[in-house]
Formats: structure tokens, sequence, C-alpha cells
């Protein structure tokens, strides 16, 4: 495309330089009253050259959108494929409207100046270094003078370019402000409408507005020099040609056509000059915006790529060795946190909001690194670090389950799958049958091919975490982390939940029972096979984590208790027991 681009630029640019001596060879025959078929036929070139002009310009005007779009489009892609590898620090110090704006409001302004730019700009340089060339051999003296006169040209403009960059890059950096503004309010709408905090919102966004006002603003005033300086260089430039062409005639040196060639071709020296003030605006916002797009790549993600280990088949055990961990230096959310989970076994992780539960599965995942101490991961005999691990690896073989399920506008396969094609349909069905979903999945009017809405809309709450388990069943992972999966639910749906959790562990149901005793759970004897998964279960009730063979109990970053369940269920002195018995009572309160 760029080839076929640069063939159209160059015929065009050949048939305008062209096209003046065409008028030249016509106003000459004229003067010397030539013979009207020769000045028809000039005539008829002059127009023929005139279509094909036209008809090429056409042409690469369209080439070059295409071209244009294809590469910002691609440099959207590259954003946010580098944004997504970008660790969680970052993200937490970005919205997403924010993050919208950078990926795609940024590039915008390059997809309009660079769909243009190679036509307009590149093709405008070309046309003039062409009449220069024409130029010289018509009058060196004028083609010098020309040269010497855009050279100024262009670096008094490209000074005046040059001031309006700084102000552009704010003026975007408050377009990327607002936008964040916009996704915060609009998604807490619910919260601002029940607690009556409209006016505040409007004043927020009237700030922002404003804001954005006053920076384009500035910039539009400080661009403006661009138009003054063009409007000097053009004046100048057309008095030059008439005086050298004037001079030059009245002494008998040139013909009238050879005067209004060379007029003509000063004149055509400054239109590409017009043609890049009109584009320097965009130019000034692309500049910024190229800035904007650098300074984002030029972010490094302080989580290392690892090394190359990849984790074996089957269950796999973590082991936390004296870990400490801060989301802030000053601040450290784990302090000397050590325990082990062995492959088939599960572990169940209690403690109040804030202990620092949920930093165990980022820690897991490696969405963050600890600052102190190893997380690892071991299977089939080998341990490795998760530093040294894979990181495409990690997803396959570790999956999480949380309360929040993110469901896409897509349909019920691709939400299953998440989007991988390799899944048969058969296989879709044995997991929508396993999770108990075969009641919902009959209420779908198009099979595995309806339309979901995004957020799960038409999903109960039950439903969508049965989805989640769903899609942990198709990847078979060897350790699930359930970070309080159930906490959400009712009763009823909760008991489908782990309907669903003991099939996905590979554990057997016993019916039902009392909860504060185990007995519908899988017991700390049950036979942990090739088939059955390592999973940690994160959770507020403790009820929620009575299948576990271990239990560890997080207070303030350290370990309160760590044992196996039934020893710490038999000692009426252990944390655990206590926190039972308060469970009984509840229960039998309500």
């Amino acid at each position: 495309m760029v080839i076929l681009l640069t063939v159209l630029i160059l015929g065009t640019i050949a048939l305008r330089v062209a096209n003046p001596q065409i008028v030249r060879l016509f106003i000459d025959a004229a003067q010397r009253k030539a013979d009207l078929n020769e000045m028809f036929a000039a005539g008829a070139v002059f127009l023929a050259f005139a279509v094909v002009v036209q008809i090429l310009s056409v042409a690469a005007i369209y080439v070059g959108e295409r071209v244009g779009w294809t590469a910002t489009n691609n440099l959207r892609a590259d954003l946010a494929l580098h944004c997504m590898r970008l660790d969680m620090t970052f993200h937490n110090n970005k919205t997403p409207g924010e993050m919208v704006e950078r990926v795609d409001g940024d590039v915008m302004d390059l997809s309009i100046f660079f769909s243009q730019m190679v036509i307009q700009v590149l093709g405008s340089a070309l046309l003039m270094v062409a009449v220069l060339v024409a130029l010289a051999f018509e009058s060196w003296q004028a083609a010098l003078a020309t040269t010497i006169l855009t050279v100024v040209a262009i670096l008094t403009m490209e000074k005046a370019r040059a001031l309006a960059v700084p102000f552009w890059t704010i003026a975007r950096e408050a377009h990327a402000e607002l936008y964040g503004f916009l996704e915060e309010q609009m998604g807490g709408m619910e919260d601002i409408r029940s607690s009556g905090a409209g006016a505040f919102t409007l004043r927020g966004l009237y700030v922002a507005a404003r804001k954005v006002i006053r920076t384009e603003s500035k910039a539009g005033v400080v661009g403006i020099w661009m138009w003054v300086v063009w409007c000097f260089w053009e004046a100048l430039g057309r008095a030059f040609a008439f005086i050298v062409v004037w001079l030059q005639w009245s002494a008998g040196s040139i013909s009238l056509g050879t005067g209004i060639l060379l007029v003509f071709y000063v004149e055509t020296m400054f239109t590409p000059l017009r043609l890049l003030v009109q584009q320097m605006e965009h130019f000034q916002k692309a500049a910024a915006s190229i800035v904007r797009v650098r300074d984002l790549l030029a972010i490094q993600t302080k989580i290392g790529s690892g090394g190359l280990s990849v984790l074996p088949s089957g269950p796999l055990g973590v082991r936390f060795d004296r870990v400490t961990f801060g989301y802030n230096a000053e601040a450290p959310v784990l302090t000397n946190v050590s325990f082990s989970l062995q492959p088939g076994h599960v572990l169940g992780v209690l403690g109040r909001t804030g202990s620092g539960k949920t930093t165990l599965a980022r820690l897991i995942f490696r969405l963050y690194d600890v600052a102190d101490g190893s997380v690892s991961l071991s299977g089939q005999g080998l341990t490795s670090d998760v530093r040294q691990l894979s990181l495409p690896d990690l997803p396959s073989r570790v999956a999480m389950v949380t309360q929040d399920v993110q469901v896409f506008r897509a349909s019920i396969r691709n939400n299953f799958t998440l989007f991988d094609d390799t899944v048969t349909d058969d296989r879709l069905f044995e997991v929508i049958a396993d999770m108990g979903l075969n009641e919902w999945f009959a209420r779908q009017p198009n099979g595995l091919d309806t339309e979901m809405e995004s957020g799960g809309k038409n999903l109960s709450a039950g439903e969508a975490q049965l989805l989640a388990f769903g899609r942990v069943f198709l990847r078979n992972p060897g350790l699930v982390v359930m970070d309080e999966a159930s906490s959400r639910l009712d009763p009823l749906t909760e008991a489908r939940i782990e309907h669903a959790v003991d099939r996905l562990l590979g554990g057997s149901s016993t019916g039902s029972g009392n909860p504060a005793t185990g007995s519908r759970y899988r017991s700390t004897g049950a036979s942990h096979d090739s088939e059955s998964r390592s999973a940690l279960i994160i959770a507020h009730r403790v009820t929620t984590v009575m299948r576990a063979d271990d239990i560890l109990i997080i207070e303030n970053g350290n370990v309160a208790e760590y044992g196996p369940r039934e020893a710490l269920q038999a000692d009426e002195g252990s944390l655990f027991s206590r926190l039972l018995r308060t469970a009984e009572i509840q229960e039998v309160l309500a």
C-alpha cells in the first residue's frame, strides 16, 4: 500500500509540474499566432493532464487514509497490549477513563494527522522539490532566491510550531482528566443519585470541562502564529515573483508564457506551505500525542518477564516463605508470612477485611512481586519460585474465582471459553451440566450463540458464579483460588455453588448436614487423586472453609493461626474453634 501510495503521489507531482509547461506553450503559441490545431492540441493535453491529476489525487487520498488508519489502529493494539502487561501498581494509579483517552484519544489525533500527512505534507514537500528543480531549468536566479525564501519561511514556521506543542500536550492531559472524571462518576451513578450528590458531580464536570476549554484556547492562540508567519511569507514571495518576472520580461529576456510559468511555479511553492499551515494544528496535536504515547510506551512494568520454567501437570502446591509485602513501602500489608499448601489439598484462609487475605492471591498470580521472602508453586516433585516461571504459563495452570464475575458482550460460548475456539461444543455442554446450569441454558433462545449483555444483566448472581466456575473447568488448572466467591449469595444459591466446588476440586459431595461439623464437605481423609485440584479458599465466614484440609487465619498481615482443620476444630482453645462456635451461635439465633 505504501509503494502504491508513493507511485500515486509521484505521478500527481509530475503532472502538476508538467501542466504549467503546457500553459506556457499555449500562451506563446497564441502570441505568435500559431495554427489553431497546435493550440487545440495544447489545450487538450492540458485538460487531459488536469483530469488525470484529479483521478490520481483521489486515489492517493484513499490509499493514504488506508495507510494512516491501518498504522494507527495497529498502534492502538500495541498500546492496549502494553498497558495489559503493566503491573497493577500502574493501573491502581490510573482510572479506566484516563486509560481510554490515552489509548484511543491520543491516537485519534494521530489518525487524523497521519491519514492526511502523507498526501498534504510529504506530498507537498516533494512537490516543492520538483518545482524548484523545474524552476532552476528556467531561471537559476529565481530558483536560488525562491529556495532561500522557502527555507527561511519553513524555519520560522517550525519555530512557531514548536511554541504550541507544549500547550497542546497540556490540553491532551486535560482531556484525559475529563474522561477519567466522567468514567468515575458514571460508574457510581447509583450512589450519586441516592445520596443527592448530583450538584457536586456537575460542579466537578464544570471544573474539568473548564480546564479543557482554557488549555485548548491557550494552545489555539499560540498556534495561530503559524497563519501569521505563512501570510507574511506568501505575500513576500508573490511580490518577489511579480517583480522578477516584470524586470526580465521588460528586458526581453523571457517570453510572456515563461513569465507566467515562473509566477505559477513560485506560487506553487507556497501552496504546500499553505497546506502545511492547515495541517499544523493537527501536527501540533499529533506532536503532543506522540509525546504522550512515547511516555506511555516508556513505562516499564515492575514485574519482570520471569524465567522459562513451566509448571507440571496435576495439582499444584503453594509455599509462602517469610513473605513481606506492601502496596507502598511505608505500610506493609503482609509481614513475615509463612505457610504451605500441599498438592491436591485445600487451604482455607480466614481474616477480617483488610487483613491481607486477597493480597495472598495477588502474589500467587504475580500481579505484584514480594518485597522480601518468596512465593513458590510445586507439583510432581518440582518447585519453582513464581518469579522464575513463564508469565503466560501462570494463568493456564492457576485460576481464580472472585465475587465479581466479568461477563462480556459476546456469545455464551465465548463467555465460557474466553474466546478460545479450540473448545468443542460437546465439552461446553458437559461443563454446563456439571455446573447445574441446564435450566438456565434451556431458556436461552439461540443456545451457545445467544449474545450475553455486558455486566451479566441476564444472569443472577449465582448463575454468574457458576459461569466463572465453568471457565475454570474448561482450563483444567492445577490450583484454584476462590476469593470470597460465595460471600454475596443466599444459602440456596450457595448450596449450588458448593456442588460446583465439589466437582471442581475432584471431591465428593456426601449430602446435606451441619456446616459446622463438615459432614457435607470433603473430609481430610479424602483421597487426593491425580484428577483433583489444589484450592486456596479465602473467606469471611468460617463455614465456607469447612471443606479445607488446613486453616490459615490472618490478622493485621500476620499469621495468627495455622494448622490442620480437624486438629484446630478439636482444640477448644484455638482461634478457629472459637470462630466456629460463634458461627454456630449465629446460626441458631438466625
